[in-house]
């Protein structure tokens, strides 16, 4: 199993209940959702629950650069600073200066690797991608000389739409793999700031190889962060581990999600994290799915099932959001521990499992269940060709 908790917004006991029932393997920490003296105990607090479990912390460096940043904590860390523009990033005195502040700040932590600094790129030919190069390598630097650190993790926050040039995505391939770096965390981010699996079949196509070059080719331990379903996929490629936090908004990677922006908005509404549909749909669905007599068609088979089955319906389950958030990693760690290593076979697996899913979908829909805009399964069929895409690409 490697699915890590992205962690969020108000934890409470939800990494510890979910790691007290073997649901995650790891947890990566987001510094700007504690202060840092609470950073540290959540760690601590946490190694304690288990000894085998991966602790990482993304120091959100990044979020430096959005104007105005939504960064909570964010500034009590000494490594941050709102407001830095491209002129800041000039010269290696001041990018070995972000390293070092960065990197050992996370040294004292006790966490698993250590997690560079970067930036946002939106385009391999835009000035930031050049950016987020020299702070990888001056990460690369400033960590050959400590003495029994953590390995490295470089950083490399790319917007999905970066994936779109197959030519450009192989520069950058040709890039990373000469460093000597034990590994890279990548987070896709997402265009679409509503939640769902959706992903445009090129550009995931062009992720799963870029996961194949790095992870499977070349060696390198890669955590692809805030990937949710999408990261069954990614693992299958060649990812070591892949994030998915328990609010949707810690799922994936949003920008807006780390921009000020006003209050208000309606609280999510209740979803059922289903295996056999790849996706999480709305208890509202559930509840259909039921009145036609086939939930046990779209049950994860977990233990969490419980909650819905001893009930008399779905909607009259005791089904809440702190059971659903649960759920859903015990539901993305089951369909994890399905996948073998073996990127042939799992690849395998994964394009026979979006066939299963879509059938599943079409034969509810001819039965009259209504599916939301944003749970249709739409995604399948994006996944579908970007598997095909990636294996022509790949040679698999």
């Amino acid at each position: 199993m490697a699915l890590y908790a992205q962690h969020g917004h108000g934890k409470s006991d939800k990494l510890t209940e979910a790691i007290g029932k073997g649901s995650l393997d790891g947890v990566i920490f987001a510094a700007r959702n504690e202060q840092p003296d609470n950073l540290r105990a959540a760690i601590a607090e946490t190694r304690s629950l288990s000894k085998a479990i991966t602790l990482l912390v993304d120091p959100q460096f990044y979020v430096s650069t959005f104007v105005p940043p939504r960064d909570r904590y964010l500034p009590q860390y000494p490594y941050y600073k709102a407001g830095r523009v491209a002129a800041d990033f000039v010269g290696a005195k001041r990018l070995q200066q972000y390293s070092k502040s960065t990197l050992d700040f996370q040294v004292g932590l006790g966490v698993d690797r250590l997690i560079s600094p970067s930036v946002y790129v939106g385009s391999f030919e835009d000035r930031w991608f050049q950016i987020a190069l020299n702070l990888a390598d001056a990460s690369l630097t400033y960590h050959a000389g400590l003495k029994k650190a953590p390995p490295l993790l470089l950083t490399f926050l790319i917007d999905e739409y970066a994936f779109a040039s197959n030519q450009l995505v192989d520069d950058f391939l040709d890039q990373v793999t000469t460093w000597d770096v034990h590994g890279v965390y990548l987070i896709p981010t997402r265009t679409e700031s509503t939640y769902s699996q959706r992903f445009e079949a090129v550009h995931f196509a062009s992720l799963l190889y870029a996961a194949h070059v790095l992870g499977q080719i070349n060696g390198f331990e890669i955590v692809a962060g805030y990937t949710d379903f999408c990261g069954l996929l990614l693992r299958s490629a060649g990812v070591k581990a892949f994030g998915s936090g328990w609010a949707q908004s810690a799922r994936r990677f949003d920008r807006s999600s780390f921009i000020q922006r006003k209050g208000g908005g309606r609280p999510p509404r209740l979803r059922y994290a289903s295996g056999p549909l790849l996706n999480s749909v709305l208890l509202s669905e559930l509840e259909q799915i039921a009145d036609i007599s086939e939930l046990d068609s779209v049950l994860s088979g977990v233990p969490l099932d419980d909650e819905i089955t001893k009930a008399g319906s779905p909607e009259s389950s005791a089904w809440n959001q702190r059971l659903s958030e649960l759920h859903h990693w015990q539901t993305l760690a089951k369909l994890d521990a399905e996948l073998t290593g073996e990127e042939g076979a799992d690849v395998d697996k994964i394009a026979a499992d979006i066939v299963s899913a879509n059938a599943l979908y079409a034969m509810l829909q001819n039965s009259g269940v209504v599916f939301d805009r944003n749970t249709t399964g739409d995604h399948l069929a994006e996944w579908g060709e970007a598997v095909k895409l990636f294996r022509e690409r790949a040679e698999l």
